[in-house]
């Protein structure tokens, strides 16, 4: 398989963490990670699709490697830093995989890219009101009432939040490498991490009212799509993938037996089903 490739890209003045694989000459595939995580989790899928593919994984400011923000961080600078990495990279036309995170971030980037982005993998990446779960209701009471909900989220960055994360609808929980939340946690605990990934969470509250505006772009440029989501997620739940018919009616929508990081227990078969969508993307 081809080696895999790590840089720092320079973006207003902040070092962005890049994995990378593949021939740049070949269709690039953008992948956004989700919370808690990093682009870590994609190493696998990447090893999979850079025979074929031009593989890029872009860290978020705070997330990784990669450096945070210097204020509060919200989604729009997430989104315009990230977008900025791919330009910087010298990225043109590409498709975008979103998981978790991935999606208020990547349909952010997507509307400014606009036709650049050929293709749209979403996986467990919501944008519909319906594919909320019940494991978000946490988050919905603290918008709701910050002070009531505050010791709810407090636990979300600890270890036993970050361990919830990665086990969320798993089918066997020994499926998941334990590592991948110790190394996660390792970013939270960095000094003024936590309260940094606690104000991202606040600021996800500005992200369902943003939804029309999504769905609107993919009803006007039809990008290939394919939802594929771990059906036992409870925090975004398969009606968040069934809804992308609605906008895309060719949109391929597929519900895979795992939970909210699906790549755990699904890799090749969510690896062989990107593969088709980039070459319907690239045809």
């Amino acid at each position: 398989m081809p080696a895999m490739r790590h840089r720092l890209v320079a973006v207003d003045g902040l070092n962005v963490f890049v994995r990378e694989a593949g021939d740049p000459g070949k269709p690039t595939l953008v992948l956004l990670p989700g919370y808690p995580s990093s682009t870590a989790a994609y190493v696998r899928l990447m090893d999979r699709l850079a025979d074929d593919w031009h593989v890029v994984a872009i860290d978020y400011p705070g997330f990784g490697p990669s450096d945070p923000l210097p204020a509060d961080p919200t989604f729009d600078k997430l989104a315009e830093v990230t977008g900025k990495a791919i330009d910087a990279l010298g990225i043109g036309d590409y498709a975008l995989y979103m998981f978790d995170f991935g999606a208020p971030v990547g349909f952010r980037i997507a509307l400014e890219h606009d036709r650049r982005v050929k293709g749209i993998v979403s996986q467990n990446g919501n944008a519909y009101a319906e594919g909320l779960g019940p494991a978000a209701a946490a988050l919905t009471d603290w918008w709701q009432n910050k002070e009531a909900g505050q010791a709810a989220i407090d636990g979300f960055v600890t270890l036993a939040g970050t361990r919830l994360q990665w086990g969320a609808g798993v089918r066997d929980a020994e499926h998941v490498d334990p590592d991948r939340a110790v190394a996660d946690q390792a970013v939270i605990d960095l000094p003024g991490r936590a309260e940094y990934m606690k104000s991202l969470l606040w600021d996800y509250r500005n992200n369902p009212p943003l939804y029309p505006s999504w769905q609107a772009w993919l009803r006007e440029r039809r990008p290939a799509l394919l939802a594929i989501w771990g059906k036992n997620d409870p925090f975004f739940i398969p009606a968040g993938a069934e809804a992308y018919a609605r906008d895309v009616p060719d949109a391929e929508v597929i519900l895979v037996d795992t939970g909210h990081f699906a790549l755990e227990e699904e890799v090749d078969e969510i690896a062989a089903r990107t593969g088709d969508l980039l070459r319907k993307a690239f045809a």
